[in-house]
């Protein structure tokens, strides 16, 4: 029986997910897991639920291995990760020790917190002597700036640990970029599933039915969390434009003061005044949603998901959740997500500046909604290759590799 080690340093949203849906599945295809994490009665309490007979072939370790960060000018971000490289060998050396074992893969949940330009490979593999690979979430920059995908990878890049030895594999959500950088990084690029929980909704769950009420048959469009990045604005002002009497939005989930110091004093002048003033087919009820059967009731009371974001490029479990629950979406016409919604025919993209393209886009999905013609082949294939099952085909992958 191999050993894997899945690591993180941060808890909330995606970081809860992966750890719990990451820890299943490997556990499912045989494999020991060491489970690190900030916080681990997250993850061992919905573990306890949903993979009861496991208890016996998981360990969970309270820690976050971060450190005071180093000033030393330009250097002090590769210094500091490098001290972090090495704080980790220390502590899973004296846990071998300590239970016995012998590590086969190190696996960081979110690679992206592992990154810093200006350090040499040689180093990492130095100071770290373990076999690992990681999810890459956020590829941001090579949507941004494609021609990074065909220069030559060197030890001042943001990605130069991948060159790491001991970096068997690197996995990636962005099924659009997965190819050229593997041709990037010269070594394998497994496209992983984005995910998500699908836990059935209740109809009956309090805001969900209150959404369905108030929307008195007029398509929902809807919103999960009211974070800048999560277009919070682009949704009110669609609102404004949309016809009243045929589309309703809801605005739900988190919205706090801390969030809303992120937008301007114009952008929050707007938010207050809309929010102030409500307009008949609107609800704003905001507060947290926890995933699962809250999240999805509420999410499951929107005819159209809304995920046109703020300056955009990764890829979303909204749009996971969307497929398997049969809904089509509203979404960028770029990145990661602007590429899979036309290809798997999810939905509509729109301009996030360009209101009239949006309202016009909910109008033609309207009458989809309308006459029924809905993606049901193309919400499978999409949902299966986002499925809890592929992501044990691809952890499979990836430890055939040590």
């Amino acid at each position: 029986m191999k050993t894997i080690v899945l690591i993180d340093d941060a808890t909330g949203g995606h970081r809860d997910a992966f750890m719990r849906l990451f820890s299943k599945a490997c556990l499912e295809i045989g494999v020991k897991v060491i489970c690190i994490y900030p916080d681990i009665s997250i993850i061992k309490t919905w573990m306890e639920q949903h993979a009861p007979t496991s208890s016996d072939k998981i360990i969970y370790i309270e820690n976050n291995f971060l450190i005071s960060k180093l000033k030393n000018g330009i250097f002090s971000h590769p210094l500091s990760m490098v001290k972090e490289w090495k704080n980790r060998s220390a502590f899973l050396k004296k846990l071998e020790k300590k239970l016995a074992l012998k590590i086969d893969l190190v696996f960081f949940n979110w690679m992206d917190s592992q990154l810093a330009n200006n350090i040499p490979p040689l180093i990492i593999d130095t100071v770290f002597p373990y076999k690992w690979s990681g999810l890459y979430f956020h590829p941001t920059i090579f949507r941004m700036e494609p021609n990074y995908l065909q220069k030559k990878l060197s030890f001042r890049d943001i990605d130069s640990v991948f060159l790491a030895k001991n970096c068997k594999a690197i996995t990636f959500h962005d099924e659009g970029l997965t190819d050229r950088y593997q041709t990037r990084i010269k070594k394998q690029v497994i496209l992983f599933p984005e995910i998500a929980d699908i836990t059935s909704p209740n109809t009956q769950q309090s805001l969900a039915k209150t959404i369905k009420e108030k929307a008195k048959g007029r398509i929902v469009i809807g919103t999960i969390g009211l974070e800048k990045h999560k277009g919070c604005l682009s949704i009110i002002r669609l609102c404004k434009h949309a016809d009243a009497s045929k589309f309703f939005f809801a605005f739900t989930g988190i919205f706090t003061d801390q969030l809303l110091s992120n937008f301007n004093t114009a952008e929050r002048k707007e938010i207050h005044s809309f929010k102030n003033n409500l307009p008949e087919n609107a609800i704003w009820q905001t507060g947290a949603l926890q995933e699962g059967e809250e999240y999805n009731s509420v999410f499951c009371s929107f005819d159209i998901i809304y995920i046109i974001y703020n300056n955009f490029f990764s890829s979303s479990n909204r749009l996971t959740k969307a497929a398997y629950f049969k809904k089509l979406v509203l979404a960028n016409n770029y990145g990661c997500v602007g590429d899979d919604v036309p290809k798997y025919q999810l939905g509509e993209t729109a301009d996030e500046f360009n209101m009239d393209e949006q309202v016009q886009k909910i109008e033609s999905l309207r009458t989809k909604i309308l006459n029924n013609d809905f993606p049901f082949e193309q919400w499978k294939t999409y949902s299966e290759k986002h499925s809890t099952e592929r992501l044990k085909e691809k952890f499979e992958e990836l430890l055939n590799l040590v």
